[in-house]
């Protein structure tokens, strides 16, 4: 972890927890993305802190967003803790909430993004595929989407949905020309890759008929030159 990495750290404690986890918070990473859904989690080793998390199809649950180098998770974890530790001494009315902002400290272009896509085979609505981004080797966030609309593909930030039935990203970029550059990049990977499909399925349909048109050729020769040894077989 870079010495002059950044982190803004925001902590809700639950006043009345009914179960292992006792605080939320959110996390901004050098105004590159924030992070809500955090958790502080009583363990039977004591606090730690878990990432925001979703459950795929198989049940099994996997971190929508978290930092891609293991000191900075630690860091990470460390400024969850103490923060949670000082904010939960203080009466509600004391705590503050906060949420990161919007910066335009980096320069979007600069920032690097190792973008993967992964389309669905047979879409049945307007989600067309799914997708992760790292940045700059710092952070990744998971479940992005693809989604088809009216004004065509846009990508959505993976979200979740609270009891009131409204829907919060769970992580994003900061800076808006940065979540521009993220979901131009993240829709071009995707129009290249359905492209190569496309492509791969018109190349398999020639390859089909030329294969056939190879078959079929000796079969019709070989039957009309029997037909011409044998009057009335081809009739």
């Amino acid at each position: 972890m870079d010495n002059n990495t950044k982190l803004d750290v925001r902590v809700y404690p639950i006043d009345e927890p009914k179960g292992s986890s006792l605080a939320y918070a959110s996390v901004a990473i050098d105004d590159l993305i924030a992070i809500r859904g955090v958790r502080v989690v009583s363990g039977e080793k004591g606090l730690f802190v878990a990432m925001p998390q979703s459950q795929d199809n198989t049940g099994i649950y996997h971190d929508v967003a978290f930092p891609l180098d293991g000191d900075m998770r630690k860091a990470i974890n460390d400024a969850v803790i103490n923060e949670y530790e000082r904010t939960a001494s203080l009466p509600p009315e004391q705590r503050g909430y906060e949420k990161p902002e919007a910066v335009n400290s980096i320069n979007a272009a600069d920032v690097k993004l190792d973008i993967k896509v992964f389309p669905i085979a047979e879409p049945k609505g307007d989600l067309l595929a799914f997708a992760s981004v790292g940045l700059d080797d710092v952070a990744a966030i998971r479940g992005l989407r693809v989604v088809n609309s009216d004004r065509g593909a846009f990508v959505s930030m993976p979200q979740s949905k609270d009891k009131e039935g409204n829907y919060h990203d769970i992580a994003f970029p900061l800076n808006g020309d940065l979540r521009r550059e993220i979901s131009k990049a993240v829709l071009a990977e995707f129009k290249e890759m359905t492209a190569e499909k496309s492509k791969g399925l018109g190349e398999k349909l020639r390859e089909g008929a030329e294969k056939a048109a190879a078959y079929v050729a000796p079969q019709r020769d070989a039957l009309a030159a029997a037909a011409k040894r044998s009057p009335g077989l081809g009739d």
